[in-house]
């Protein structure tokens, strides 16, 4: 994430990358030698920096809350990957410290930023498809591998249901506002493989199913599947044809025109859409941050935003543990 982070800097034409820090001397040098920056081992050169404006933090999440109060305390904005961290505490914690220093916190839950989740989500809360009743929610692939293979100590990662379905836990929080409860179940192995289903009840009373996998012998992929009263969208990233929706016919009166009455034939017509039209989601975060940096805009997506997202996921996470409803505050 790093480098696609440090590549969006880059193409934003509004920031540079100035220092690339990371242990790994080499990979440092490599990513560093990509965009002019230079390769450091360890933070506080770039710190003392007056020059540098915005640390982006994409270490692991149990290193989030370190790294980004001293970022913060050292008079730099933050951008910090997903998921904030591993408790509620440490998030509200990192916030406070942004906020007391006096520096402006994002959290990069880039689905929002998706074409695909922006024209379903706009499609949701204009009433477009009426009134939602359920919503299916998918996002599966292979184990991730990372550095010292930390993903696969729950103590650092926070698991499944914590680094990878908090996408689609923000997801449905955005378009639907607060989560009542969620139950879930989950498997996992020695490998270690896991896969989790999840059932959200929002408190206005749509349901969703989340689906997570890390044991899924094909390429990541991620989909969606959202019903209403006036219409049903889908979105599968292995289609050919992404987006189809499919909307319910206006009603035909005898004399051929609509009718208010509702009466009419059954039916529908399946418009297949394609909304990605090159819009990059993480250069578009990237400039998202920067305005809001600049105090130009407020972000899509604020710190506050992150810590309900991390409510959901741990709830999810203490489901699955315990086997009973969980209820989310």
């Amino acid at each position: 994430m790093g480098r696609v982070h440090a590549g969006c800097y880059q193409r934003s034409e509004e920031a540079r990358v100035a220092y690339v820090i990371d242990q790994d001397p080499t990979k440092a040098q490599e990513l560093a030698a990509t965009c002019g920056a230079r390769a450091i081992g360890e933070p506080a050169a770039a710190l003392l920096d007056p020059e540098v404006d915005v640390v982006d933090v994409c270490l692991p999440t149990y290193l989030h809350r370190e790294a980004v109060e001293e970022a913060a305390r050292a008079g730099k904005h933050v951008l910090c990957e997903k998921p904030a961290a591993l408790s509620i505490d440490d998030a509200k914690a990192m916030l406070e410290t942004c906020r007391a220093c006096g520096v402006k916190l994002g959290v990069a839950h880039v689905v929002r930023y998706f074409p695909e989740y922006e024209t379903v989500h706009q499609m949701i809360t204009s009433g477009e498809l009426g009134q939602i009743g359920t919503v299916r929610l998918s996002r599966v692939g292979p184990f991730p591998r990372g550095w010292t293979d930390w993903y696969a100590d729950e103590t650092r990662s926070g698991g499944l249901l914590l680094d990878l379905s908090i996408h689609d836990f923000d997801f449905l929080r955005w378009c639907f506002g607060p989560v009542d409860h969620v139950y879930a179940r989950k498997a996992r192995n020695d490998r270690p493989l896991e896969y989790a289903l999840v059932v959200v009840r929002m408190k206005n009373g749509v349901i969703a199913h989340v689906e997570g996998s890390w044991a899924h012998p094909g390429p990541f992929s991620y989909k969606f599947e959202v019903c209403g009263s006036a219409g049903m969208v889908e979105y599968d990233s292995l289609k050919a044809r992404p987006l189809s929706v499919v909307t319910a016919p206006a009603p035909v009166s005898p004399r051929g025109g609509a009718s208010a009455a509702g009466s009419g034939t059954p039916g529908g017509v399946a418009v297949p859409e394609s909304p990605l039209k090159s819009r990059e989601p993480y250069l578009r975060e990237i400039r998202d941050f920067l305005a809001y940096v600049r105090g130009e805009s407020t972000p899509r997506v604020l710190p506050e935003d992150a810590v309900a997202a991390l409510e959901i996921s741990l709830a999810a996470t203490r489901s699955a543990l315990t086997g009973k409803v969980v209820s989310v505050s």
